[in-house]
C-alpha cells in the first residue's frame, strides 16, 4: 500500500511480499550507487589543487561559492572569529556550552592506551601517539552544523591532538556566527573559509595557504564525501558519510506520531537520498503510523525538501515477529536504530549491526544529534556492519614496540628461518641467524 501527500510517498509493505523485497533491493541498489560523473569532477579538482595549490583552491571557491578569496583572506584571524561569535543567538550559545559538557563527559572514558609486557623472548610494548595535525570539515551549505563541530573536536582534544584545523565554505561571504562561537568556544584557532572538495584537497596536499594534515574528518555533500574517499591513503579519513538512514522498530505502545516525526527527522537532511523505515510485525500498527505520517508530511515546513524523495525513502516494514524485525535491522546495518517497544531493554540484546541505538520513546536520535553526548558522526550505508562512530580512539594510533634478550634471539632463531624460507626470503634468515652465530 501507498499512501500520498503532496508528491511524498510513505510505503507500507509485507517484508516476504513483492512489495517488500522490491524496496529492500531498492535501498540497497542505492547504497550501492556511486556517481561516476561527481568522481571524475572531484577528481579532477583534487589534482588540480595538487598542482596549483592555492591559485586552483581560491579559483574553485570563487566558482563554486562566489565568494572570492586571496591569501591574505583565506584564514579568519581570531578577532573575526571572536566577533562573528559574539553575534550568536544566546539560545544556542547555551546549547553549546552545555552540549559540549556531555559530549565530553561520553567521550573521555573511550581510547586507547598503551601497555608493556615481559615474553619469553624479551619484552614488547604497545605506545599510543595522538595524531600530529587533524583538518575539521564543516559544512555550510543546505544548513550549518555548530553541532558538528563539537562532535568532531571534543574527541580530537580528549585524544591529545595540538594542531586542530577548521575549513568552512564561506556561505553568504562570511563564517556562520554558531560556527564561530563553536570553534572560539572550542578554542580552535586555525580556521579557513574554504569548502567543497579543494578544501580536502588543500588539508590532503597541503597549499601555501593551509598546511597538510594527517586526517580529515567531518561530515559533507556528495562531493566532499567523494574527495575524501580519493584522497583516502594520502591522509586518514574518519569514513566517506552517505546520506541520512534510520530504522525503528515499534509496536503499540509507540506513539504514531512520535514514529512519524523521527522518520521526518532523518529525511529532511536535504541529499534526497535519506531513508527511514519502521518496522512493525502488525498491519494496524503500520497503518497507524501511515496516517500519522501522511499528517506531518502535509503540514511539514520542510514539505520542498521531502518532495526530493524517491518513492522507497519512507516506508513502513511488516514482518511476523520481534525475532525478523531484529533480524531484518542487522540486514540493514541502519546508521541509527531507535527501537521504540515495550520490551525496547530485550529487544537491544539482539541488535548486532547498527551505529548507534536510541531505546524507548524518550530517546528520539535528535536528541543523540545534538546533546546527551554520544557522537552523531556514525558509519552508514550498512557500513556499521564493520565500522564505529567517531571516538577518541580514531584520533591515536598504535606502535608496536620490540625488545628481544640474547636467549629471546637464540629461541627464535629455531623458528623464524622456516618461515622467512618458506615465504622465499632468504634474507630474513639470514639477518637472524647471523646474529646468533656471534653470539
Amino acid at each position: 500500500m501507498r499512501s500520498k501527500s503532496k508528491e511524498v510517498s510513505v510505503s507500507v509493505a509485507d517484508v516476504n511480499g513483492s512489495d517488500g523485497k522490491s524496496i529492500l533491493k531498492k535501498i540497497k541498489d542505492a547504497r550501492e550507487k556511486r556517481s561516476d560523473a561527481v568522481t571524475r569532477e572531484v577528481s579532477a579538482i583534487l589534482d588540480d589543487v595538487r598542482k596549483r595549490g592555492d591559485a586552483a583552491l581560491f579559483d574553485y571557491t570563487e566558482k563554486f561559492d562566489k565568494v572570492k578569496v586571496t591569501a591574505s583572506s583565506v584564514r579568519v584571524s581570531i578577532e573575526h572569529l571572536k566577533a562573528r561569535a559574539k553575534m550568536v543567538a544566546p539560545e544556542l550559545k547555551a546549547a553549546i556550552r552545555a552540549a559540549a559538557g556531555r559530549i565530553r563527559g561520553f567521550h573521555c572514558r573511550q581510547g586507547i592506551h598503551g601497555y608493556r609486557v615481559k615474553t619469553l623472548d624479551g619484552e614488547l610494548a604497545q605506545i599510543v601517539k595522538p595524531l600530529k595535525r587533524v583538518g575539521v570539515y564543516v559544512p555550510g551549505g543546505h544548513t550549518i552544523y555548530p553541532s558538528s563541530v563539537l562532535m568532531n573536536i571534543i574527541p580530537a582534544q580528549l585524544a591529545g591532538v595540538k594542531g586542530i584545523v577548521a575549513v568552512t565554505p564561506p556561505g553568504k561571504g562570511d563564517i556562520d556566527p554558531g560556527v564561530a562561537y563553536a570553534l572560539d568556544y572550542m578554542r580552535v584557532r586555525e580556521v579557513y573559509t574554504a569548502g567543497g572538495a579543494q578544501a580536502i584537497g588543500a588539508l590532503a596536499y597541503g597549499t601555501k595557504s593551509i598546511p597538510a594534515v594527517d586526517m580529515i574528518v567531518g561530515p559533507g555533500n556528495a562531493y566532499v564525501a567523494a574527495a575524501k574517499r580519493l584522497v583516502y591513503g594520502t591522509v586518514g579519513i574518519d569514513s566517506a558519510a552517505g546520506p541520512s538512514e534510520v530504522v525503528i522498530i515499534a509496536d503499540k505502545s509507540a506513539p504514531p506520531r512520535f514514529v512519524a516525526l523521527d522518520m521526518l527527522a532523518q529525511v529532511e537532511h536535504g541529499s534526497g537520498d535519506e531513508i527511514a523505515m519502521c518496522i512493525v510485525e502488525s498491519r494496524a500498527v503500520a497503518e497507524k503510523i501511515a496516517a500519522a505520517l501522511a499528517k506531518e508530511i502535509e503540514k511539514s515546513p520542510v514539505k520542498n525538501v521531502l518532495a526530493k524523495l524517491p518513492a522507497h525513502a519512507i516506508t513502513i516494514m511488516i514482518t511476523p515477529s520481534r525475532k525478523e524485525s531484529m533480524e531484518l535491522s542487522n540486514a540493514i546495518a541502519p546508521e541509527h536504530l531507535q527501537i521504540m517497544t515495550e520490551t525496547a531493554d530485550k529487544d537491544v540484546r539482539l541488535a548486532y549491526n547498527a551505529s548507534a541505538i536510541f531505546l524507548g520513546v524518550n530517546t528520539p536520535v535528535a536528541l543523540g544529534d545534538y546533546f546527551i553526548g554520544t557522537n552523531h558522526v556514525l558509519p552508514t550505508g550498512g557500513a556499521a556492519r564493520f565500522a564505529s562512530p567517531l571516538g577518541v580512539e580514531c584520533f591515536q594510533k598504535r606502535i608496536s614496540v620490540a625488545k628481544a634478550s640474547p636467549g629471546g634471539l637464540a629461541s627464535a632463531a629455531n623458528y623464524v628461518p622456516a618461515f622467512a624460507r618458506a615465504e622465499a626470503f632468504e634474507h630474513h634468515a639470514m639477518s637472524v641467524e647471523a646474529r646468533v652465530e656471534q653470539q
